[in-house]
């Protein structure tokens, strides 16, 4: 049986806010009482609304944020015992929901100069690794390309390689394709697929129920907590979950639904509705 890789307890995120000139504030609780494991080379779905608290998740398990309260692990050791901090950033790599926020060179030979120096790789093992990352995953003709020529899906592959360039022992995804059109979105899945035959452990945070399909388990994220966790496939087939955690519930479904429920005398070829029913069908799958 394979160990935990990540642990939360009890993980609990409360934020400040201002509320008037006076600079009074008021707390808001964002997150409350997680708890969840994933183990070594999972790549495991987080799904929630908008404002359930994901990408607040996805900056304290990568310390971008302090929890209020709580433990976050890796493989055993508490995050603040990383020190120095950039220890801990070497293990867990974040793809940010806002590709651009990613970079801060020119282009990807640039950004990856600055990013493995600060943890100390020399110019040959950066060259070397910048190589190796961008022939793997398929991207050796952007890698010296201004970023400002590139199009968002373009810009998302080399962010996912620079999150990989580490070799960090969990990976996390936020919302990798929210900003992209369908084009750009089949490139970056395409890449997700081929990290699945890598011994990489992700997690996956969208709200694009399709995505999941690349995932094996799911962790529902609503009002701050996870509610429940999950097999993909149980996610994907069960209306009534997707519904309770206010997740969009496919056409498909709903049409299997619908079919379902009609009596074999309504399906009937000879039903006058059957031609209507047939045209819904036709439209909901267009």
């Amino acid at each position: 049986m394979k160990a935990a890789l990540l642990e939360v307890r009890h993980l609990q995120y409360v934020a400040e806010q201002l509320v008037n000139l006076e600079l009074e504030t008021t707390q808001h609780e964002i997150l409350h009482d997680l708890n969840f494991a994933i183990k070594e080379h999972e790549f495991v779905g987080l799904v929630g609304p908008n404002g359930s608290g994901k990408t607040t998740l996805s900056k304290l398990l990568t310390r971008i944020l302090e929890p209020t309260s709580g433990q976050i692990l890796l493989n055993g050791v508490d995050y603040q015992e990383f020190t120095p901090q950039w220890q801990l950033h070497q293990q867990v790599s974040l793809v940010f929901q806002n590709v651009d926020a990613q970079f801060i060179g020119a282009n990807f030979q640039e950004d990856m100069a600055l990013y493995l120096g600060n943890f100390g790789w020399t110019p040959a093992q950066i060259h070397e690794r910048m190589q190796t990352i961008s022939q793997q995953l398929g991207l050796s003709e952007l890698i010296d390309q201004p970023f400002k020529r590139l199009s968002g899906g373009q810009k998302q592959l080399l962010a996912i390689a620079e999150a990989l360039a580490v070799q960090p022992k969990l990976l996390i995804l936020d919302e990798p394709t929210a900003q992209l059109d369908p084009e750009n979105t089949q490139q970056v899945l395409q890449i997700l697929q081929k990290l699945q035959q890598q011994d990489v452990t992700i997690l996956l945070i969208t709200h694009k129920l399709a995505e999941l399909a690349l995932t094996k388990r799911v962790l529902l994220l609503n009002a701050g907590q996870i509610t429940q966790t999950t097999a993909t496939a149980n996610l994907l087939t069960d209306s009534e979950l997707l519904r309770v955690n206010q997740l969009p519930v496919p056409d498909t479904l709903q049409i299997a639904e619908h079919l379902s429920q009609l009596t074999e005398q309504q399906l009937s070829l000879s039903n006058p509705e059957i031609p209507e029913l047939i045209r819904v069908i036709q439209e909901r799958l267009c």
